[in-house]
């Protein structure tokens, strides 16, 4: 045992200066035959004759190996120790036989080291030689972090939900020298929303692939989980030597090795989420313990508390979703394009919202390494725009990278834009935009960050970008052998090896994750990537729709890398979003009604939303042409949005009053705005309305109302060319019919002219006109009746499409008064019935109608003398039957 204090007899004026250094040089020397009374503290001497030399050093470090060897015959039992202070008033460090390590040294400060043999010493001193060494080496360089994966939805993402299985991962990564003392111990607390699988107690590959399982059980292997009152208490002693009493070793070249020169581990266990929705669970804490033998230190690698919301997202935005985008840094997470002239600037340059990564630029003598990240617009080595060099060319950095160009306004989505060609200047077929590129670190950092403010409260947001793996070929199996070193013994597809570390990102709001993308795979199709993958490689999106509280404007957003790298993990990522998820706008009775001259007229707007939370609106008029909107309606709401099937939705009418029926008002158009909260109603930024379907009233002077009507006006295509239909009542004079079309739905044009068959017959006439020109696209028709004094009145408008319809009731014009319109589309020529019923179940009105494929716009006539209230239009088609509350005013 080491006794701290000066010895008793001090010998240290003496000593031989020695010279610490990293690297060991050997300095000799000999003992000198003393008693035990020479000076030895009590616990370093033992009875009898022994040896005594003495040395000093000039600490270099605040930790110094010092070690004694080649040691003569008569050192038996060799003893170092050392001493700080000065002659006279020496105090003990530490004790060794032939070697110690004393980690709290000060630099530049003078140091004693004494060397003596603790046992007799019967034949003299002629065998006592040794070399003395005082020197240190490097520290171990390592990485931690700690990360899970949703196993359950791995393969295309999403948010946490009940019953789902995470695989929690503590990813240690030894990147030179050595560490000892290793293990992992994380805690399962009671009641905390997640709970062990059983058997998933196992050390992993950075690839996620087994290396090394255990059992359950406290039992001779080096994994197990304990009980602490109703906590659970996982377990895994790592590395070599490692048991279930011992924790084991591993160097920087240990397996599972990346390349021969880094070993990654990962500890990793199994859970399932029992939380309920809108609960936190923890995913972080636990510890990882380790010591460094360089400087005999031990540390604890604990982990922060990590949370992640259990959380129903319905996903993407599956309506609209805004042009805006709240993410305003990095080019609203476009990350820009070059000036347009060239020679164009392949390397952006950095961005302060990627904090856990250093900027590299892509050049011809390299790429991003590991913990670097690039903003480029072509991923090659050297400029190239050929994507189709072999995996072990030049041309591509590492000689295994996807050759490709960004994914800002790519016309296929998932290709993304060809690699840009820097010699030229940007254009349609070469954009040049540039991506943010992570080749990502041994640890699981933050890859991109960003805080967002301007936000509408109580609104849905889709927050999104677009990923693409970049390396097909970046694997190295767990023997440290690369898929691409052209190295024999590579395990491709082997138990405990693959093709590569997938990127998976985790987005974080304010600190808590809601959503992971699953595993990105690389989805080359040559079958052994060496070849031809970067064509067949895509982009894919991944999000997650988020609501924003009742006050809430701002948020953090955070996308963390969530999985280690070595051997894969490269990625790209363009087009970060965070935008609003827009409700649909369906305008009636058309969106251009034809109005007679100071005549009253209700227009209605179904206002649909995946969410049910646009519930305040108002109407506004434009009278420039829509430069400019004032309010015609005060704010009104909240509405009771009630669920179609497919949407939430609910019907709010305008009636346009005499005043503003004017011939003078033609043209005049109007629009209902729509927000979450009366408040944001008032926001510019917060209400929300359709730009494109907009009501454009169309005011023509009536003189005498004619009393004609059409009972059905229809259409459909024959062959690329439109057919319409029309069945007209009270025709009691000759009556012109001219058909107008429009490829806008708004500006309609004269077609064709027929001439009426009434004549003062009162019975139904039906008329047919061809359109001699080819359809292309879309088309609308409506019917302008005028009789012999010049009196008019046109029909509903109909829209023909080229794309194959399926039965679907449409638009209702909703309330009725005297007459009940309706738009359907069928994919046949059929006969129909038509009900109106009453709530206590009765037909009220029922009427058979033919109906031609395509676009139907259909009347059930002399509805004035029914009560007013609630009906139920009934249609039925085969054996099918359609309906839809209206209302009787």
């Amino acid at each position: 045992m080491c006794v701290q204090g000066a010895p008793a007899n001090d010998d240290c004026a003496g000593a031989i200066s020695l010279t610490p250094g990293t690297t060991c040089s050997t300095t000799s020397g000999s003992l000198d035959l003393a008693t035990a009374t020479s000076g030895l503290p009590v616990g370093c001497e033992s009875a009898g004759t022994h040896y005594d030399v003495w040395y000093k050093f000039v600490a270099g470090s605040t930790y110094e190996r010092i070690t004694i060897s080649g040691l003569g015959v008569n050192i038996t039992s060799p003893e170092i120790q050392v001493y700080s202070g000065s002659c006279g008033t020496l105090s003990s460090l530490a004790c060794g036989t032939t070697s110690l390590i004393y980690n709290s040294f000060t630099v530049g400060s003078t140091y004693y080291v004494r060397v003596s043999n603790v046992t007799t010493n019967p034949t003299g001193a002629a065998a006592a030689g040794f070399s003395i060494c005082v020197y240190h080496t490097p520290p171990a360089t390592y990485d931690y972090g700690k990360s899970y994966v949703n196993i359950t939805r791995n393969s295309t993402g999403g948010t946490l939900n009940p019953g789902d299985t995470l695989e929690i991962r503590a990813t240690l990564v030894i990147r030179s020298q050595s560490l000892d003392s290793l293990s992992f111990v994380d805690t399962l607390h009671n009641a905390g929303g997640l709970r062990l699988v059983p058997g998933s107690i196992i050390l992993r590959t950075n690839e996620g692939k087994t290396y090394k399982s255990f059992t359950d059980a406290f039992d001779a292997d080096a994994g197990y989980y304990s009980t602490s009152g109703l906590d659970t208490i996982i377990r895994i002693n790592i590395g070599t030597g490692a048991t279930s009493t011992a924790r084991g070793s591993l160097l920087s070249t240990s397996k599972p090795s990346v390349f021969g020169a880094t070993c990654i581990i990962m500890a990793t266990y199994r859970v399932v989420v029992y939380a309920g929705y809108n609960s936190t669970v923890n995913v972080g804490g636990g510890k990882l313990t380790i010591k460094d033998p360089a400087t005999a230190i031990s540390y604890n690698l604990s982990f922060v508390y990590r949370n992640s919301l259990v959380y129903s997202s319905p996903g993407l935005c599956p309506n609209a979703v805004s042009a805006t985008n709240a993410i305003g840094g990095d080019f609203n997470g476009s990350f820009g394009t070059p000036a347009v002239s060239a020679p164009l600037a392949r390397n952006r340059g950095t961005s302060s919202n990627v904090p856990g990564y250093i900027y590299n630029t892509f050049s011809t003598t390299g790429g991003p390494n590991d913990y670097y990240y690039g903003i480029a617009n072509n991923t090659s080595a050297t400029y190239t725009t050929v994507n189709t060099w072999p995996k072990t060319d030049a041309h591509r950095v590492f000689t295994v990278w996807d050759i490709i160009g960004d994914h800002t306004g790519a016309t296929n989505t998932a290709k993304g834009n060809v690699p840009c060609d820097t010699t030229q200047p940007v254009s349609a077929s070469n954009p040049c935009g540039y991506m943010l590129v992570i080749n990502s670190a041994y640890k699981t950092d933050t890859a991109f960050q960003y805080s967002v403010t301007n936000l509408c409260p109580n609104t849905y947001y889709e927050i999104s970008a677009w990923v693409r793996n970049i390396c097909s070929k970046c694997s190295c199996d767990s023997n440290g052998v690369g898929a691409t070193s052209g190295t024999a013994g590579y395990i491709p597809f082997a138990p405990g090896d693959s093709s590569g570390v997938q990127p998976n990102l985790a987005f974080d709001i304010n600190g808590q994750d809601y959503y992971t993308t699953g595993n990105i795979v690389h989805t080359g199709s040559s079958a052994n990537m060496q070849t031809g993958s970067d064509s067949t490689n895509a982009w894919v999106k991944r999000g997650f729709t988020y609501l924003t509280g009742g006050s809430q404007t701002s948020l953090t957003l955070t996308i963390r890398n969530n999985a280690p790298g070595g051997g894969g993990n490269d990625w790209a990522i363009d087009d970060i979003s965070l935008a609003t998820c827009l409700p649909n706008m369906q305008y009636s009775p058309s969106l251009s009604p034809i109005i007679c001259d100071s005549t009253m007229i209700t227009i209605y707007d179904t206002i649909r939303s995946y969410f049910n939370n646009y519930v305040y609106y108002k109407w506004q008029r434009s009278t420039n042409g829509g430069s400019t909107w004032t309010d015609v309606t005060a704010t009104m709401g909240p509405a009771t949005p009630v669920w179609n099937g497919t949407a939430y939705q609910y019907v709010t009418g305008y009636i346009i009053p005499t005043s503003a029926t004017n011939v003078s008002n033609n043209g005049d158009k109007y629009r209902v705005i729509v927000a979450t909260t009366s408040a944001n109603l008032s926001n510019a930024n917060c209400q929300f309305t359709d730009g494109v379907s907009i009501i454009t009233v169309h005011i023509i002077d009536c003189l005498i109302p004619l009393k004609v009507s059409m009972i059905s006006f229809n259409g459909k295509i024959i062959d690329h060319y439109s057919k319409l239909s029309w069945t007209a009542i009270e025709e009691e004079d000759n009556v012109t019919y001219k058909v107008e079309k429009s490829s806008d739905g708004e500006h309609f044009e004269l077609a064709g002219t027929i001439s009426g068959n009434g004549g003062g017959n009162t019975i139904n006439n039906s008329y047919e006109w061809f359109d001699p020109t080819i359809m292309n696209g879309k088309r609308w028709y409506r019917i302008l009746m005028i009789d012999r004094e010049g009196n008019k009145k046109y029909s509903n408008v109909i829209e023909l499409s080229e794309v194959q319809a399926s039965f679907m009731l449409g638009s209702v014009i909703n309330p009725f008064n005297r007459e009940l319109k309706f738009d359907l589309s069928t994919p046949e020529d059929i006969y129909i019935k038509v009900q109106l019923v009453d709530m206590t179940g009765n037909i009220v009105k029922e009427r058979n109608y033919l109906v031609y494929k395509g676009q139907n716009t259909l009347t059930l006539p002399a509805t004035g003398d029914l009560v007013t209230g609630t009906y139920v239009l009934n249609i039925r088609y085969k054996d099918k039957l359609f309906n839809r509350i209206v209302m009787k005013r």
